[in-house]
């Protein structure tokens, strides 16, 4: 890569160039210095054959950048256009595993400087907002100069893997919408693989479905236009591979999110937990199919029975994710094994998903047993112990259910 170097800048800093034109950016001079010493960063880091060293340098360049009042996506940009003309001349230069290798490395350098900037955007803005120092968890991810501190969700491109981030704890209305316009943009660049991720620093990977937003009885809190149940559909129905890469604990609903991804990547912090039955709430056909779709049932009844959370090992042990990671390696793991999907047949990659989905969907019903079960189903959301299970939570108590 070091022989590569004013190649890869000359390149780097034409395709900046274009942007700049709509913009206030730096000077051609400066553009250049700046790329350079990115490429630098990245071959220190590729020397290294780890990612960390790149943390440190990008929170100094972000800090610069933000004070200089540059927005996170054109300090981001930079890194992305890097990371684009590297792939590109890594492709032409090398070819099987030793590419793979590269490319996942590559990967996992440009995604931790790229989230260290975020990282360090996110607490200079919350600082400047509130006043006073930044807390260590950030309240709205990526929010930075001319950004709103409200964002839930970022997303990023880094070679042909796109990134979205879950920047808030609960999914609502809101969240949904804006991971399915996501999915749609990223789909529209035709990225390869997509990785699915909550924003750096978080603890909680998704508490599940937003419950000030379910409905108080008298109708289906799950209808086939639920907002998660939107998003669910949208990720079973991307056309290509969508990893969950899961740090913290997952609640509810989002568990159902993160089985309908097509992998899921977690480390020792990870545990998940799947719990209508804390609320009263009936659970529908096709959130079970999904969970049918992956676990053996004497599994799912004991985690919707118990709603007890499972740690990762046993969530490795009864294949509810497919790799176990030690924490540090959880980023450069997930980011490695998309980029080796994202060099595959995007076409046949496609067909087979959709292949799997509809053999995992379709499971017919009749219909005097549909209407049987959404009877059920109707008792259960009509019930005092469904309006009891959302005071208790908004009350932060433990429900007293009394089976009606």
């Amino acid at each position: 890569m070091a022989g590569l170097e004013d190649r890869v800048i000359d390149d780097a800093v034409a395709a900046l160039a274009y942007g700049d034109q709509a913009r206030r950016s730096p000077l051609p001079d400066q553009r250049r210095r700046d790329v350079r010493q990115l490429f630098r960063l990245v071959l220190r880091c590729v020397r290294a054959g780890r990612a960390k060293p790149i943390v440190r340098p990008s929170e100094q360049i972000a800090a610069h950048s933000y004070a200089a009042g540059i927005d996170l996506a054109e300090v981001q940009g930079a890194f992305t256009v890097l990371a684009e003309v590297l792939w590109r001349q890594l492709a032409g230069a090398l070819a099987g595993e030793q590419l793979v290798q590269a490319l996942g490395l590559l990967t996992a350098i440009t995604g931790a400087g790229k989230d260290a900037m975020a990282r360090t955007y996110v607490a200079l803005a919350t600082g400047d907002r509130d006043g006073e120092q930044p807390s260590d968890e950030p309240a709205a991810a990526g929010a930075g100069p001319g950004e709103s501190a409200e964002s839930v969700v970022l997303t990023d491109v880094v070679g042909q893997v796109g990134i979205i981030i879950l920047a808030d704890r609960a999914i609502g209305a809101e969240m949904a919408s804006r991971v399915i316009a996501a999915l749609e943009s990223l789909r529209a660049r035709q990225v390869r693989a997509i990785v699915l991720r909550a924003a750096p620093g978080m603890d909680v990977w998704s508490a599940g479905h937003d419950i000030g937003e379910l409905p108080p009885g008298k109708r289906d809190p799950l209808g086939y236009d639920d907002p998660l149940e939107e998003l669910i559909r949208a990720v079973r129905t991307f056309p290509a591979p969508v990893v969950a890469m899961v740090h913290g604990t997952v609640w509810g609903g989002a568990l159902d999110l993160v089985l309908s991804c097509d992998l899921a990547v977690a480390d020792e912090t990870a545990s998940f937990a799947i719990t209508p039955a804390n609320l009263g709430l009936p659970y529908n056909i096709t959130g079970l199919l999904h969970f049918q779709g992956r676990l053996p049932i004497n599994v799912i009844k004991e985690m919707f029975f118990t709603a007890a959370p499972i740690d990762a090992r046993k969530a490795r042990q009864w294949l509810l994710i497919n790799h176990l990671v030690p924490w540090d390696r959880l980023e450069s793991f997930t980011l490695e094994l998309a980029a080796t999907m994202a060099t595959k047949s995007p076409l046949a990659i496609a067909v087979i998903k959709e292949q799997l989905r509809v053999l995992s969907d379709y499971q017919p019903i009749a219909a005097q047993v549909y209407e049987r079960v959404q009877g059920l189903r109707r008792q259960a959301y009509d019930s005092s112990d469904y309006l009891e299970g959302l005071e208790a939570f908004a009350q932060k108590r433990q429900p007293i259910f009394r089976g009606t």
